[in-house]
Parts: structure tokens; C-alpha cells; sequence
């Protein structure tokens, strides 16, 4: 049983696809708001694949306009510079890892998965007065690690998947005690490989964890955000069980059961709709 090396994950994570230079410019504004909006939106929409998908999601109910917008200069006056920048990450992010080693892993499950995370992260973090569409990006990367053992340390991965079948364990379990390295180290590197924000970097790394390191709230609401999403079975990010919730980070974000429960219908009506950039 090998494990694997940080610096085996490095070598790995630096052949990843390069980002295009619009996303890393979208990117760069998470840290710099003083960004030409202007030339990021002719930028974005030359690039015609990335314009039309997230044309057709801004074009759905999850942002509910009354009418149709046809570009995504219109989508920015409409809905705002934050909210497509986000959808223009997701979109251009989703289709950029190579495919899958084999058949065991299911990587639409996967991305309904993460995309409900970064829904629910998005309803959350609103609720809460902080950044929803960093909350979102964070939400739907917080498990890319798990992409990256499926695309580059695939018999590393089909070893957890096997373990984790006949341990009946946590798949983070799995990991740790299979490789002796988990998903969450893995997606932290890559974050850092495309140059994310220093807080989306941590919310990916101690999203299982949040009381391991510096509390932050950015982290909190994923954490949370993800136990939701597995108590509400939204997509499958390789495991069934729901995991453990920080009563610590709870009370952090001071939220209560009923806030909670009044948010579910808004996350699976959301989620629905989110479900265009991935088909």
C-alpha cells in the first residue's frame, strides 16, 4: 500500500489544463475589484462556448428575469458583475479536468453534487450578509481534489473507492488511511496551482475540518453547506453518509434550525436550475 507523496500531488496538480486568460483575470478580480468590468465582458464574450452556457443558466429560473437577456453585457446591467463572474468561473472550471480513469466514479453525480454545495453556500452566505458568489465558487470547488485523484492517481483512487466499500467509512477515511493524503490537501494545491483566493484556498482545505486551522466564515458556510447538501442528497460526491457537523462552526455563523429549514426550498429550486452547466 503506497502512499502518496506531497510532492508526487505537486508534479500531478502543475499538468493540470492551463485556465484561459479570461478566467484568470476573472479570478485576479476576486482580490481586486478594481477591475475594466467593461473589458472582461467583451473578453468573456468572445469566447462563445463559455458566453452561451452561462447565458443559458443566467436565462433560467434561478435568477428569475422577467425577460431574456442575449448577452452577457445585458446579463452584467441585469444581475450584476458578481453574479456572472461567478457563473463564468463554474462554467469555465467544470469542463477543465481531464476525464476519468474508469467507470466506479461518477462525475455527474459528482458535479450535481459540488454544484449544490455552491448553491447552498450561496443561500447561506447571502443569509448571513457575506460574499455569496465567492461562497458559491468556494461551494463548488470544495471536493476538486477528488478530480484530481480520478484523473491522475487512478489506481491511488479505485484503492480508496474499494477501501471505502468494505470499511463502510467516511470516504475521507478512506483516503487518509489508503493514501495517507486526502482530497482536501489535493484540492488546496490545485486552488493554489490557479491562483484562487487565499480564503477559497482554506475553504477547500478545511471544509471537513473548519476548526483545524484559523476559524473563518468563508470555510463555516462550505462546511455547513456541504453537510446540507449530503442530508439532502443532492448529486454524490462518491459517498452516502452525511458528515459530521462542527458544532463549533455552527455556532460561529449563528444560524438556528428554523433559518435552516427556511432556506431548503430556495436551495433545491436553485440547485434545479444549476444543473445547465453541466448538461
Amino acid at each position: 500500500m503506497s502512499e502518496l507523496t506531497l510532492a508526487r500531488v505537486m508534479e500531478r496538480v502543475q499538468q493540470l489544463p492551463a485556465l484561459s486568460p479570461v478566467l484568470h483575470e476573472i479570478l485576479h478580480s476576486f482580490s481586486n475589484e478594481d477591475v475594466d468590468i467593461a473589458t472582461l465582458v467583451n473578453k468573456i464574450s468572445r469566447d462563445q462556448g463559455l458566453a452561451a452556457r452561462v447565458l443559458r443558466v443566467a436565462n433560467s429560473a434561478f435568477y428569475g428575469l422577467s425577460s431574456r437577456v442575449a448577452s452577457i453585457g445585458e446579463a452584467v446591467v441585469v444581475l450584476g458583475f458578481h453574479s456572472v463572474r461567478s457563473l463564468v468561473v463554474a462554467a469555465g472550471i467544470i469542463n477543465r479536468f481531464p476525464p476519468s480513469g474508469g467507470t466506479r466514479f461518477d462525475r455527474l453525480a459528482f458535479w450535481r453534487h459540488a454544484i449544490g454545495v455552491g448553491v447552498c453556500a450561496r443561500v447561506l452566505a447571502a443569509r448571513l450578509g457575506e460574499n455569496a458568489e465567492t461562497a458559491f465558487t468556494a461551494g463548488l470547488l470544495h471536493d476538486a481534489g477528488r478530480l484530481v485523484l480520478d484523473a491522475y492517481f487512478h489506481e491511488e483512487f479505485e484503492r480508496i473507492l474499494a477501501y471505502h466499500a468494505a470499511a463502510d467509512c467516511a470516504m475521507i477515511a478512506a483516503e487518509q488511511e489508503t493514501l495517507g493524503m486526502t482530497h482536501t490537501i489535493i484540492g488546496f494545491e490545485m486552488a493554489k496551482q490557479w491562483k484562487f483566493p487565499s480564503s477559497i484556498q482554506s475553504a477547500i482545505r478545511d471544509h471537513h475540518h473548519p476548526d483545524s486551522g484559523q476559524p473563518a466564515v468563508l470555510t463555516d458556510i462550505v462546511h455547513l453547506a456541504n453537510v446540507l447538501c449530503h442530508a439532502l442528497e443532492i448529486g454524490n460526491s462518491g459517498y452516502d453518509m452525511v458528515p459530521p457537523l462542527s458544532a463549533a462552526a455552527w455556532q460561529r455563523l449563528g444560524l438556528d434550525w428554523a433559518v435552516c429549514r427556511a432556506l431548503l426550498p430556495e436551495i433545491e429550486r436553485r440547485n434545479a436550475d444549476l444543473d445547465l452547466l453541466i448538461a
